[in-house]
């Protein structure tokens, strides 16, 4: 993996529309840097007192106490003390003890200590018991954890959805005693190389992990991991040349967890890689 520093709007408008290899640009500059574009096989990093507006379909995330402005369809992760203001059909997460202000048609999910105020057609997502929301005009707020939700005005609104399962919220069919679930491997069908838990995903084979342990924590050790769609795989890994396995695991080798982080996403023991597809689920 590459990572590369820019301190300037110069420094960013020179880089190229798409790295060979997977790179990380951190953005540490003290007047506002634009990002008006998607740079493939990379990602975007606004780190400690940087400033950031976020057009189009471009994606950021913000740390420390960076400021950042999102607008049309781009996509903020708000971490630490960062700042966000976010407009048009903006995405945003928001972390730890970040501050968004959200406007139009954006979405926000709320985490940790973050504190969100939702204008206009805004929907917020409070996933944390220790968020705050308030809600002005016609806002909404699906109220996942507990938190602090405020209505201020008389048209917003509060939905507390009635718990469910993972597989009817992912859409998942469930075919007898099993399910299909998805990974994205290596272009030699691995995942973690290099590491003591690489795994090879050969086609045809049946992969067991052996230390099972999927309920101290949602990441890490102790289990294998797939998503309900092939696309969600790609938070996980974006490696240039990586391929996409369908796995038919037992249910009863399956765990969800409760208010995940990453909803799409699920534990399994054990399962037989079916065939390769592509990011949409279809058979190559």
């Amino acid at each position: 993996m590459n990572e590369i520093t820019i301190r300037s709007q110069d420094e960013f408008d020179a880089l190229p529309a798409k790295f060979g290899e997977y790179t990380r640009i951190f953005i540490e500059a003290t007047a506002t840097v634009v990002v008006a574009r998607k740079i493939e096989n990379s990602s975007v990093e606004a780190r400690e007192n940087s400033s950031v507006e976020a057009w189009e379909n471009s994606s950021v995330v913000a740390r420390g106490n960076s400021s950042v402005v999102a607008r049309e369809n781009s996509s903020v992760v708000a971490r630490e003390n960062s700042s966000v203001v976010a407009r048009g059909n903006s995405s945003v997460e928001a972390w730890e003890n970040s501050s968004v202000e959200a406007w139009g048609n954006s979405s926000v999910e709320a985490w940790g200590n973050s504190s969100v105020e939702a204008w206009g057609n805004v929907g917020v997502h409070l996933l944390s018991d220790s968020s705050t929301v308030a809600l002005f005009m016609f806002a909404v707020c699906w109220q996942i954890a507990k938190g602090k939700i405020e209505r201020k005005s008389k048209t917003a609104t509060i939905i507390k959805p009635k718990p469910g399962n993972w597989f009817d919220e992912n859409g998942v069919e469930l075919k007898g005693k099993t399910i299909v679930l998805y990974k994205r491997v290596s272009a030699a069908f691995k995942t973690q190389e290099g590491t003591r838990n690489e795994t090879f995903w050969a086609v045809g084979s049946t992969v067991e992990h052996a230390s099972w342990n999927p309920t101290e924590k949602e990441c890490g050790e102790g289990k294998f991991h797939a998503c309900s769609r092939p696309f969600f795989c790609d938070e996980f890994r974006s490696i240039a040349g990586d391929r996409y396995v369908a796995i038919e695991v037992a249910v009863k080798d399956t765990h969800a967890w409760r208010n995940p982080s990453y909803p799409h996403k699920i534990a399994f023991r054990a399962g037989k890689v079916l065939h390769e597809v592509n990011r949409f689920g279809k058979k190559i």
